[in-house]
């Protein structure tokens, strides 16, 4: 390999038209495509990589690893902002890029993923605790810059111009926040991007897979390891094809559970293909979707999670207690003690993500479980273990990145791809916005 070459940027290149455009111009948004990562075309791992508007960097071929450092010292950065409840969102050019302490690191935002908090938050007023305020929480990018204690010199060590995933759940540090070109993020919460994966792959990952972690190693107390112990209960999903159903369902799969999702028939086929073992036509009426819930489901239902709403939750919690009260009744008319004990002691665990059912909504044959997403942060030793298990499950093709609909253009199409997501849904898929040159 020749010597590596590494070209600082000239100035006029820095004065891109994104930094210098205070408010939105009247941008065309660009036409959105869905794809998956098998039908994406993959880079080659010998494409320089470019940590943008900054430098350029050769990589080296059989590791991937830069072999020379990126000068980085650039000051300002471009976000989108909220600047009041009722204005649209804001471009502000100029605006300090955040900065990071010992063991963080600056992450270069290439693909931004999108979450329904990110209008919802703007729209009725929560979640937003000064102006200009930053949202968005996930995003996938480059390393270009390194903080004091960051681990560079482990088995698995982080270098300048590393691809890692983002995923950000302390949602009060602004530093941390994705709508704008550069995130100040932990070192120690980030995946490294397999080689496989795209940017765009990438920004699919963050809440949808800390969320359904955090269901399956906090709420229902799974073990944590990446060889994940063998259990035969069932699964059942209501919301199969939202993001976090998708990354639920394969880390199910992945402990051996039996997995029922309840979601549109149009995405059965998707879903099966990540190993959902059964999918219920979510508009069935509820009679329906009980009975077909009771016939695929003759050892009963253990563990229920909602992914879509409290009225949905609540839909849940009725087919588990009617689930759990069948198979009562019938331990109760064998005359084995052995077989009625084991049934008392194997009441149903439910978690709801969205909506959390009062506690006199909670039938009593019904274990309700929290959903605590800051321990993903707060707690650092599992945050850390969390992230060295699923990326060994990502990089092995264990889970694999949801379907996406990408939007190329920006932070100044971002707006559009909300108002997006809020009239049409995800509809099985991330939204997810391009910043790549």
């Amino acid at each position: 390999m020749s010597s590596t070459k590494v070209q600082e940027v000239s100035r006029k290149r820095l004065a891109s038209p994104v930094y210098e455009t205070a408010h939105f111009p009247s941008a065309k948004r660009s036409r959105t495509v869905t794809t998956t990562r098998e039908e994406k075309e993959r880079e080659p791992l010998n494409k320089k990589h470019k940590s943008e508007r900054v430098t350029t960097v050769e990589l080296n071929d059989s590791k991937s690893t830069i072999v020379s450092q990126i000068s980085f010292n650039q000051r300002h950065q471009s976000i989108l902002s909220i600047t009041h409840f009722k204005e649209p969102l804001k471009l502000q050019s100029e605006y300090p890029i955040p900065e990071i302490s010992p063991y963080e690191i600056l992450v270069q935002n290439k693909a931004i993923g999108l979450n329904p908090i990110d209008w919802k938050g703007k729209k009725y007023g929560f979640g937003i605790y000064h102006f200009p305020w930053i949202n968005g929480r996930e995003s996938s990018g480059d390393i270009v810059k390194i903080g004091s204690k960051v681990d560079t010199t482990s088995k698995e060590p982080l270098s300048l111009g590393d691809r890692v995933i983002v995923s950000s759940t302390s949602y009060r540090d602004n530093r941390t926040s994705t709508f704008q070109h550069f995130t100040a993020i932990d070192s120690r919460l980030v995946w490294k991007l397999p080689r496989h994966f795209t940017y765009e792959d990438g920004a699919t990952i963050g809440v949808g897979l800390v969320t359904a972690g955090i269901l399956f190693y906090n709420s229902f107390a799974f073990g944590l390891t990446a060889t994940p112990k063998q259990h035969k209960g069932t699964l059942l999903i209501w919301g199969g094809s939202t993001i976090v159903g998708i990354y639920v369902a394969q880390l199910a799969k992945l402990h051996g559970l039996t997995v029922i999702s309840i979601a549109g028939d149009k995405h059965a086929q998707y879903l099966k293909s990540l190993g959902v073992d059964h999918v219920i036509d979510r508009f069935g009426t509820d009679e329906e979707i009980e009975t077909k819930v009771e016939e695929l489901s003759p050892n009963g239902i253990d563990y229920g999670i909602d992914c879509v709403s409290k009225e949905t939750a609540i839909k849940v919690l009725n087919i588990l207690d009617a689930n759990s009260s069948k198979l009562h009744k019938a331990a109760n008319s064998k005359s084995s003690t052995e077989v009625q004990d084991s049934v008392k002691a194997s009441s149903p665990l439910f978690a709801g993500v969205v909506g959390v059912p009062k506690e006199d909504q909670v039938p009593q044959s019904v274990i309700l479980k929290p959903v605590v997403i800051k321990r993903f942060h707060e707690d650092l030793e599992f945050g850390a273990k969390f992230i060295n298990v699923t990326t060994k499950f990502l990089s092995h093709s264990q889970i694999k990145p949801a379907r996406y609909k990408q939007y190329n253009g920006g932070l100044e199409i971002i707006e559009d791809a909300l108002n997006d997501l809020e009239k049409i849904g995800a509809n099985g898929e991330k939204y997810v916005v391009s910043i790549k040159d």
